[in-house]
């Protein structure tokens, strides 16, 4: 296959949002049941389930309204969410009984805003999967696809609320920061002295499962830099940190969701793959600030530097990869993507141009590194 002057982003690719495994009323059913043992309501009812659409190329969800028939809250009507366990996951060693254990443990600290829990269910037989169920938060979800920053609320926004939404979702994520690493023992993984090395072991094993055709180039370089320049560093971060893993109210985040690259990797990871994952098109759009604005803004309500930048940004660089990896081929797998498109993606993506300039790797041919925007070393 040749090599061609840009990275590759496949004629019409977007990532496939992920389909329920389980017919709907098979779930809606054993939902029923279960809400009613759970909430003590042996009337309670339960609506049609809504699919999510816009985002979640990981996660199997739905959405529902149980009406209530005994007791203080008999007729109303309650608004919840279900997350099933998914049987072909995008990621190594799912365990969504971790995304219950994060909700369930962020309970404590209200200063960060998320969901509450209903309960966690191990039995497969009720629905069909193992599955935990939270309460809905109303708002606004950034898409993915089409992206939020092409269309939808945002982009219609006025600039001094777009400014808002951004300061507002920043000084939430310092708040998470802030917790301490010791309530989510949990997360430790125990393959390394620190919450960075476990995540980088648990990266470079995900890499290796992903199994992809060809090497990723540089993937090997950039795994022996990471190993030989780790900090030791133990810290809580969100993982997945993006403005469509948050729920907005009049502009304000009123909910932080989605734990599926949750780690004790340390705070500047968010800040590494917030700048990685940023879609191109948010930069021209008034009010979302720069780089440098959210590096800055987050030092200043930190009270600390984003240390080791280069480090995190590199490990978000080889995490991408990894993900893109196993992603392409359950998308080839499913009809969705060519064997060669995925190929070509997995060899010239921005993962590529990242660890290049990152590490100041010599690219593939035709490739360029990508320019850095903000400063590295703060």
């Amino acid at each position: 296959m040749s090599s061609p002057e840009e990275p590759v982003e496949p004629s019409g690719f977007a990532p496939h949002l992920k389909e329920l495994s389980q017919p709907l009323e098979r779930v809606r059913e054993g939902l029923r049941s279960w809400m009613r043992r759970r909430l003590d309501d042996p009337s309670l009812e339960v609506s049609a389930l809504q699919t999510q659409s816009g985002a979640g190329v990981a996660n199997e969800t739905v959405v529902f309204e149980v009406r209530r028939t005994t007791g203080p809250a008999a007729g109303a009507t309650e608004g919840y969410v279900a997350r099933l366990a998914t049987p072909d996951s995008l990621y190594l060693d799912f365990d969504l009984g971790i995304h219950y254990r994060m909700y369930a443990a962020m309970s404590a600290f209200p200063t960060v805003p998320t969901p509450g829990v209903v309960g966690y269910e191990e039995d497969p037989e009720v629905v069909g999967a193992p599955f935990f169920v939270m309460e809905r938060v109303d708002g606004l979800i950034p898409a993915d696809v089409p992206s939020w920053a092409t269309e939808g609320f945002i982009v219609d926004a006025e600039p001094a609320e777009r400014r808002g939404l951004w300061e507002k979702t920043i000084a939430a994520m310092v708040e998470l920061h802030r917790l301490p690493a010791e309530s989510f023992g949990f997360l430790r993984t125990g393959a390394t002295g620190s919450g960075a090395g476990d995540c980088l072991d648990y990266w470079m094993r995900a890499l290796r499962w992903a199994a992809p055709k060809s090497p990723v180039p540089l993937a090997a370089e950039c795994g022996e830099w990471l190993i030989a320049h780790q900090p030791e560093v133990t810290g809580l971060s969100w993982g997945d940190s993006r403005l469509p893993n948050v729920i907005y109210r009049s502009f304000e985040p009123v909910a932080i969701l989605d734990w599926d690259l949750v780690s004790l990797a340390g705070p500047v990871t968010d800040l590494a793959w917030w700048i990685l994952m940023d879609p191109a098109e948010s930069r021209r759009l008034e009010g979302i600030g720069s780089h440098d604005e959210l590096l800055d803004r987050w030092e200043d309500l930190a009270g600390r530097k984003a240390a080791d930048l280069r480090w995190y940004m590199a490990l978000g660089a080889y995490r991408l990869a990894a993900i893109l990896a196993k992603l392409f081929s359950m998308m080839v797998a499913k009809g969705h993507m060519t064997p060669d498109a995925a190929e070509a993606g997995l060899a010239t993506g921005h993962h590529v141009q990242w660890m290049a300039r990152l590490l100041e790797l010599r690219p593939p041919a035709g490739l360029t590194p990508l320019t850095i925007d903000f400063r590295l070393d703060r």
